[in-house]
This record gives structure tokens, sequence and C-alpha cells, in this order.
């Protein structure tokens, strides 16, 4: 048990959690262990969006340093750099971008929020998880306990059917090394709030909404409204009634959906966590292109020598970025190509989805199935080739844990892209009556909806694909350290499971009178295929996880 389960038991704390709830950490715990697929999926999935961040916003960093930008609005690439930093840590939340009196546009082009976007990064990087001593001799105890056995089974005891099942028994475990490691080289957040709190630490400056004189922005910092961690739908902004080029937005509450028997619809792209990236794939993607999309249009504009105001006053020929982009929450939207009467929505439609998110998808799929299956699919050939050979407990136990977990893994994803649909037909609805409140028991003078036939068969089956997904998980973590401790306590020494009756039923043998050198031959052979594709796996995936996620300057 020193070996082999308990190492690998205590180094699951290692894993990234921080999703601000026990029970929701609990959850997480049974997914990550009960399907190693979803947790390799998702770390690929963030792997890949954060490479993708990376390329994108580097290209537009080199440009706000080009003499084009930066003698204009100098302190623009430090804004670039934020807002990337920003993008590769927030995988972890719902983070929503709404243009609610104008903040997100102010926010990405008001020269005064330079500190603002500063003090943001810094925040950022100060509550990065870092690597820690308890990390390093977790991963390490676990690592070379595992090694020397490894190594003094084949020098002492090749062939012995009991070395090598334990040897299966610890091999079934080491996708967490390559998981965990990844998910330190990629960094997470350490806490559930941490972006929260570096979001809402500080004020930020707003153009003022119209009719307001050209140039008017708050004189005093305020907490910002534009970048928040909010599961659901945005509010879009509608024209106000009384107030003639003014806008208002829906109260929140309002856009609080119904649940489906008591379960959220929306899945779990509204939780916190590293875990629960692989459903905020689409969301992420949405948030990432349309800032992507906004800062290039701003440097567009500064390159061309664009005024904000579209009636400015007299302005010195010398243009500067300070003295020239002042205007009202309008035209400073428009200024960074975004218009106040519409939002950035929350949820891509399919269209909307470029080839490239679903290679990502494909991609991550492929990783997850061969980490999963190369640690897996080891045990179940080393239990399975060693004499007695054939189809036993410990390798059948092996490959119900595989199944089981890659079942879970894609019950998950198929509810993921279920309630993406879900939300689709909400945010259509709201886009067409921005006043409309989802809760039951509205007000009745105000626009409600109810959900048709077709959207509640797929809210519940969303519901309960991911239901299943994740009880899949919890009983397959269950089973995982069951069958572990059945194989410590000598359950499975018995006739019944020594003789393969499960795959041999009436035909099943034991070894009775042979010793380990009398099988030595025929271990060797599974012995070292089963160990080598074990560590060529991990090994292939860690490289994998590094190469996807080193990192470059950030100055």
């Amino acid at each position: 048990m020193t070996n082999y389960f308990l190492p690998w038991l205590a180094l699951t704390a290692q894993l990234p959690f921080e999703t601000g709830d026990f029970s929701t950490n609990a959850v997480a715990f049974c997914m990550a262990v009960g399907s190693p697929t979803l947790a390799t999926y998702s770390l690929t999935i963030t792997i890949l969006n954060r490479y993708w961040v990376r390329q994108e916003f580097n290209k537009l960093k080199t440009k706000a340093r080009s003499p084009d930008v930066y003698p204009k609005y100098g302190a623009f690439g430090t804004r670039v750099q934020a807002c990337r930093f920003l993008l590769q840590e927030a995988q972890q939340v719902p983070l929503r971008a709404c243009m609610e009196r104008g903040w997100f546009s102010s926010l990405l082009v008001i020269p005064k929020n330079s500190d603002w976007w500063y003090h943001l990064d810094q925040r950022l990087k100060s509550t990065r998880r870092n690597v820690t001593a308890s990390l390093v001799a977790q991963m390490a105890f676990a690592a070379i306990a595992y090694l020397f056995t490894v190594i003094a089974s084949f020098a002492a005891d090749l062939g012995d059917p009991a070395t090598a099942l334990q040897i299966a028994s610890g091999s079934i475990w080491i996708w967490l090394i390559p998981v965990i490691a990844g998910w330190i080289t990629v960094g997470t957040q350490y806490s559930a709030r941490s972006i929260e709190d570096a979001l809402e630490a500080e004020g930020a400056y707003r153009a003022l909404e119209p009719p307001v004189q050209h140039g008017g922005e708050l004189d005093e910092p305020r907490e910002q409204a534009g970048l928040v961690v909010r599961p659901g739908l945005t509010p879009l902004p509608h024209t106000h009634q009384t107030v003639s080029g003014g806008f208002d937005v829906a109260e929140v509450e309002r856009l609080e959906l119904p649940s489906w028997l008591g379960a959220n619809v929306g899945g779990d792209e509204q939780l916190k966590g590293p875990i629960f990236n692989y459903a905020r794939l689409f969301t992420w993607w949405q948030l990432a292109s349309s800032i992507d999309h906004a800062l290039s249009e701003t440097m567009k504009s500064v390159i061309n020598r664009k005024i904000c105001a579209q009636n400015p006053p007299n302005l010195p020929p010398d243009w500067r970025a300070a003295t020239h982009i002042r205007g009202d929450s309008g035209e400073t939207a428009a200024y960074c190509g975004l218009d106040m009467r519409t939002s950035i929505l929350a949820y891509p439609k399919w269209t909307e989805i470029p080839s490239k998110i679903y290679g990502r998808i494909f991609a991550a799929s492929l990783v997850a199935l061969l980490l999963q299956w190369g640690t897996t699919g080891s045990s179940i050939l080393i239990a399975y080739l060693t004499p007695t050979i054939g189809l036993g407990c410990r390798s059948s136990s092996y490959l119900l844990y595989g199944v089981l977990g890659t079942t879970s893994w894609l019950f998950l994803l198929i509810s993921m892209l279920l309630s993406h649909e879900i939300m689709l037909r909400y945010q259509k609805e709201h886009q067409i009556h921005p006043t409309i409140d989802f809760r039951r028991g509205a007000k009745p003078n105000s626009a409600t909806y109810v959900r048709t036939w077709t959207h509640s068969f797929l809210c519940g089956l969303a519901v309960v694909l991911r239901l299943l997904g994740k009880m899949i998980a919890i009983a397959n973590t269950l089973w995982l350290i069951a069958s572990s401790l059945m194989e410590f306590v000598g359950a499975y020494n018995n006739c019944w499971c020594m003789g393969n009756h499960i795959g041999m039923g009436k035909d099943g043998w034991v070894v009775l009178f042979k010793g380990a050198d009398a099988l030595s031959a025929a271990a060797s052979l599974p012995w070292g295929g089963g160990l080598a594709m074990a560590l060529l796996v991990c090994s292939f995936s860690y490289l994998f996880f590094f190469l996807g996620s080193r990192k470059t300057d950030d100055n």
C-alpha cells in the first residue's frame, strides 16, 4: 500500500480544484480521478486556448510597440499584455463582457485606464499557483517509490504474478504525474475568487453616456462593470425610453433561467474551477475573439489618427491619444469597432464558431484518450498476459475503470454541446426582447418566455447526461479506490480470480508448483511492454503540455 496506493492517493491533493465550494471540490476530485479522459481533455483545451491567445496577442503587442502606434499611445502595449494574461487565467471562471453604460469599450479605449490594466496584470500574476515544496515532495515520493519498486521487481521478482499485479495496480494511477505537472506548467489561479478580486480591486474610468458634451468622462474612477465573473446570459443594451441617445440594460436577475427539475440547464460552463474548462470553450472563445477584434480596431483608429468624438473641437495637429480619444460611451464603442446598441453575446452561434475550435475539440479528445488508455491499457496488458493468461478479476477491473472513465467524459462532452444549444435559444429570445424576464412567476405585464417542447427536451437530455457523467465518475472513483484496497488485502487471491474465470470459465487454471524463475521468460515481454507503453505515453503527454504552454517574454 505504501508503494502503490497511498502515494498516488495523496498526490490527488495537487490536482487543481478552486471551485469555491467544498461539495463542488469533492465532485471535481471524483471527475478527475474517475475520468482521466475528462481531466486530460480540460487540460488540453486550456493549453490550446492559451497557445492561441499567446500567438494572437503577441502580434498585437508587437504592433502596439511599432512606430505607428507607440509614439501616439505608448501605454497601449501594456493593455494588450494585460488582456492576454487575463484571458489565459480566466479560463477557470465564467467571464463576461458587458456594454452596460459603455464600461467595456471604456476599459479597452480610454487612455486613463492604463493604470487599471497594469495593476490588474500584476494582481493576477501575484495570485498564480506556483510550484510548491509539497507538490515536489508528493510527486517525487510517488514517482521514486514506483520507479524503485519496478526496478527491484525486474531484478529480483521477475515472473512473480503477485509482483506483476501490484505493478499493474500502481500503473493505473501514473497518469496523475503528467496531468498535475501539466496544470502546474499551464498555471492556474490559487483561489476561486482571485480573478473576481483582481477585477474589482480598483476602480476605472468610464466615458459618460449621451447626451453629454464630447470628451465627457468620469472625474473619479468607479467600480467597473465591463468585465465581470458571472454565469449565464449577458444583459443586452436597449434604447432608453426617456433619454434621447441613452441606453438601458435589463436587470441581471431577470436573466435567471428556470431549472429543469431543480438542475441548472446552463451546464458546467457556469461553474468555477479548471476541471470545468472543457465546458467553457465556446464562451471563452467568444470573449477572447471579441477582445482581440476590439483591440485591433482601436489600433487601426490610432494608426489612422482618428479622433474619437464625432464633432470634436479644434485640436492641435500633433495627434496624441490622451487628447484625441475623448468621447461619449457611443463614440468610444465605435472607436474600437463595437456598437452600443448591441452587446458581446456570451454564446456564439454555431455558424460563428470557426473550424479551428472544433479542431481543438478533436485534438484534445485524441490526447485525452491516449493518456487514459495508454496508462490503463498498460495495467490491463500486464495483468492479462501475466500467467495465468486471460481476462481475470484484476484485468477486468482495470478495463471497467477505463470504459467508465471514457463514458463519463463522452456524456459530459455531449451534455456541454446540448447546453450550448439551450443557451443559444434563450439568448435569441433575449435579443428579440431585451427586457424579457425569464424567471418563473414574472410579472404579467413583462415579456416572458415559456420553453417549447423541443427546448424542454433538450434541457432534460443535457441535465440527465451531465448527471449521469458525474455519477459514473463518482462511482468509478470509488471503484478504483475499492479495487486498489481489494488488491492489497488479498481479496483477489482466490481460485476464481487467479484462474481467470471471468474470461476462461471452466477452462481456467492456476499456477501451483512453478516459481518466479520458471515464469520470468513469459513475464518479461508483457511487463516490459506494459511499462514502456505507460512511460512513453506519460512522457509524450507532458512534452505536449509543456510545448503548448511554454512561457514567452511578458515584458
